[in-house]
């Protein structure tokens, strides 16, 4: 298997062919996410707070349940739209692998072709998600319940499994993310349904083992050398800010220089997780297709993709 030449030809397709980094971008298989959070300080004794806080929850109670109710549909819509990037993504990395004319409307095509096999399939990899996260919380419930009892021993002995615990989480959190990397492609490249496609993606992994952890670990090598990269051009464009505001903040507030350097610094940020994102995938569809095939170094070529689906 051409390991060296997935690692290079991903990179080079993702540069080749900039509209792959804005449906990455969307794909939900990069490391970039947004969150925010809200808190404000309250005074007096805890059932003061308390009261407070009923009472406001009962007064809101309409406004509570709206932003709950939009949040939710935002959720879901980005769910969808994750679905449909990955299927587009995945499509148009295949077939610029193969050499063929592609562009962003084709690529939009397939996405909505394959997005509700690619929404059953990810909600069975959240499925099979859950008996990690009930083992964990029945690990934490455990270990409180025995701190609050006094019972050291116990203490101890959960103490000690979570070693046990943390090695659970990373085999078998390694065992679904190559589930969900191949089976994704599966669904795309080969047009199975989602159950299928989890089991392709299984009988793949265990026939090919061999070469899926090369893989993983060639994409963890890279992923550290392009990781040192970043963080020395980052500092590059953090640090004269950063020191540049400190110098200001003597003469007078520093938060309109630190939210030009925001303004100017995320768009950058999005162009560069787009392409990490375009590239990251690629790898993995280009992987995904040289996987099961038998070749010889000097004859090997290219697997043909299967036919775009017709708009």
């Amino acid at each position: 298997m051409p390991y060296w030449d997935i690692v290079t030809r991903s990179f080079t397709i993702a540069w080749k062919h900039k509209y792959l980094w804005l449906i990455a971008l969307f794909a939900g298989e990069g490391g970039t996410s947004f969150s925010f959070s809200y808190s404000q300080r309250m005074k007096g004794n805890p059932a003061t707070v308390a009261s407070q806080v009923s009472t406001w929850v009962n007064d809101h109670a309409g406004l509570i349940a709206a932003i709950g109710l939009a949040w939710l549909l935002l959720v879901v819509a980005f769910f969808i739209l994750a679905g449909v990037c990955e299927g587009a993504t995945v499509r148009a990395s295949a077939e610029h692998d193969a050499e063929r004319p592609f562009g962003l409307g084709q690529a939009w095509t397939s996405g909505l072709h394959t997005v509700w096999t690619i929404v059953r399939f990810r909600l069975l990899v959240v499925a099979l998600y859950l008996p990690l996260f009930v083992l964990t919380f029945g690990w934490i419930a455990g270990l409180l319940i025995a701190i609050v009892k006094g019972q050291a021993a116990a203490v101890l002995a959960l103490a000690l499994s979570a070693f046990v615990l943390v090695l659970v989480w990373i085999i078998y959190a390694t065992y679904l993310f190559f589930l969900d990397r191949f089976g994704n492609r599966a669904v795309v490249l080969e047009e199975l349904k989602a159950v299928a496609a989890l089991r392709r993606a299984h009988g793949l992994l265990f026939k090919r083992l061999g070469r899926f952890l090369l893989v993983w670990l060639l994409s963890i090598a890279v992923g550290l050398v392009v990781g040192v990269i970043l963080a020395c051009f980052s500092a590059l464009l953090v640090v004269p800010i950063v020191v540049a505001a400190v110098l200001s903040s003597s003469s007078g507030p520093a938060w309109p220089l630190v939210a030009l350097g925001v303004i100017v610094l995320f768009p950058i940020f999005l162009v560069v997780a787009g392409f990490l994102a375009a590239q990251s995938s690629t790898y993995w569809t280009l992987a995904f297709r040289r996987m099961d095939v038998d070749y010889a170094p000097a004859t090997y070529a290219y697997p043909a993709a299967p036919p775009a689906p017709q708009s």
